[in-house]
């Protein structure tokens, strides 16, 4: 199979060298930035392009790894569709973006945090794949086939509010480890000493719901301490709100229940 990556991000990068790993030829890298196209492409020993005139037509798959708001600006950009396969990998648009362009196309979802910077196994990545006929997504769950067993079929609406999910469980997260890092820096303490209580927040939910894993004073609503909580945040107002917010909601969702 021979596949042209269009997009030279963390998510292009990645999947683009693991499926190399697996044998498939990378036939080209496409990107607007030529300086991130030829790093890709000489990191996957392939040709790049930064202009669609220049787009080789005759792949078997076209992996559209971009922002969500350039997919469809890119595909009235080329001249000529080719007759491959097309997919992007985003989990928040629908698959019939490509409606009008193309006939044959779908979805290639990994679901996971890419940086360029930190190496991952495929292997553990779930893939949620979408088509626009049952042969193609033949073609996707083989493809997947061989980076991972996780593999899902799942619809562009399920998918929606699969990103919005992963959104709150891992950017909002993480967003909240960098406020736990602010405020352990400025008391001169390492981040390192909260990551065994991170690790085993997180493998907890693996055998509790995270409804019955929920802990602390928000729970039980433990004014003094919440209290002396927001008195410590009166340097960082704007952190002091997400308390107070997430605080009431933990409060109210249990409360509820």
């Amino acid at each position: 199979m021979e596949i042209v990556l269009i997009g030279s991000g963390s998510v292009a990068t990645h999947l683009g060298s693991a499926l190399q790993s697996k044998g498939i030829t990378i036939k080209q890298v496409f990107s607007r930035n030529p300086e991130n196209a030829q790093h890709l492409a000489k990191k996957l020993n392939t040709t790049y392009i930064d202009d669609l005139e220049d787009l080789y037509l005759d792949a078997d798959l076209y992996i559209y790894a971009l922002k969500d708001s350039a997919l469809k600006s890119v595909l009235r950009k080329m001249e000529r569709i080719p007759a491959g396969i097309h997919v992007h990998t985003a989990g928040s648009i629908p698959m019939t973006d490509f409606e009008g362009f193309t006939g044959s196309y779908g979805v290639f979802y990994p679901l996971q945090s890419f940086s360029l910077k930190k190496d991952v196994d495929f292997t553990q990545i779930p893939i949620c794949i979408e088509a626009s006929s049952i042969e193609i997504e033949q073609v996707l769950f083989d493809l997947a086939k061989l980076l991972t067993d996780k593999i899902y079929t799942i619809n562009s609406e399920q998918r929606k509010k699969l990103h919005l999910a992963a959104v709150f469980a891992c950017n909002f997260t993480n967003y909240m480890y960098d406020i736990a890092s602010q405020i352990l820096d400025d008391s001169a303490i390492q981040f390192e000493i909260i990551q065994p209580l991170i690790a085993e927040t997180a493998e907890k939910i693996k055998t509790l719901s995270p409804y019955d894993a929920q802990t602390g004073p928000a729970i039980r609503f433990d004014e003094t301490t919440i209290a002396r909580h927001l008195l410590m945040l009166n340097k960082y107002p704007e952190i002091s709100k997400i308390y107070s917010l997430l605080s009431k909601e933990i409060h109210t969702r249990h409360k509820r229940s």
